[in-house]
């Protein structure tokens, strides 16, 4: 966490939030649960749309006190929240820009998961991420890093910290517990100011039955 407690006044995302996808599968009304947050450019853009009954949950406490202060201006019972020891359920999850900050294969697994476990029958999760990009400079850091990290997509950058792009079979794979109802890729432009290959994925929750919760705590102001 203190790679991003050093650049949480540096970076900036700029994933764009499908409001036509959510408008299609769940009401204004619906739980939303954003994981990873950030400084909370997603939780704007939900609350811009109407969803008031939202939480912002990130585990970099110097990115959620820029995320209080960009969104001091937005009322309702949002909140932002530091993972730990609370019952909450969510209709929608949304993953903006982290799995690409969990390179390894066994930790996305259990993120995908846990969304599975907060989510409430026919629970949305909706993922924005990278994709494996072809172009020269990715290829050789690919290459460059895959015996290290025995994974190819997973590459360290030159500030010190280790991210992963991904290859869309491997997403099928991680989300394959969930019924796919949409699957855009897309170009973006990064947190370091780079064009990439992304992708956008919508899916509802299979199981029904499996009843679980998040579990989370909310931080101190600092």
């Amino acid at each position: 966490m203190g790679y991003w407690d050093r650049v949480a006044e540096q970076k900036r995302f700029s994933h764009p939030l499908r409001v036509d996808w959510l408008r299609c599968y769940i009401d204004s009304a619906a739980r939303i649960l954003d994981y990873g947050c950030g400084y909370g450019r997603t939780l704007r853009e939900l609350s811009q749309a109407g969803h008031e009954n939202i939480i912002g949950v990130d585990f970099s406490h110097a990115i959620l006190v820029r995320c209080r202060r960009e969104l001091a201006d937005v009322r309702g019972p949002q909140r932002w929240l530091r993972a730990a020891l609370r019952k909450w359920r969510a209709g929608l999850r949304t993953v903006f820009s982290t799995l690409t900050c969990i390179p390894q294969d066994d930790l996305q697994r259990a993120l995908i998961a846990e969304a599975k476990r907060v989510l409430l029958p026919n629970g949305l999760l909706y993922i924005s991420d990278l994709l494996i990009n072809e172009d020269a400079r990715n290829r050789e850091r690919y290459d460059r890093c895959a015996a290290v990290y025995g994974n190819f997509g997973v590459f360290e950058l030159p500030e010190g910290v280790v991210v992963r792009h991904h290859r869309r079979e491997w997403i099928e794979k991680l989300t394959c517990s969930f019924e796919q109802l949409r699957y855009e890729p897309f170009t973006v432009i990064t947190m370091n100011g780079n064009e990439s290959a992304a992708f956008q994925y919508l899916g509802r929750r299979r199981d029904d039955n499996l009843m679980s919760i998040v579990d989370i705590t909310e931080d101190p102001s600092p």
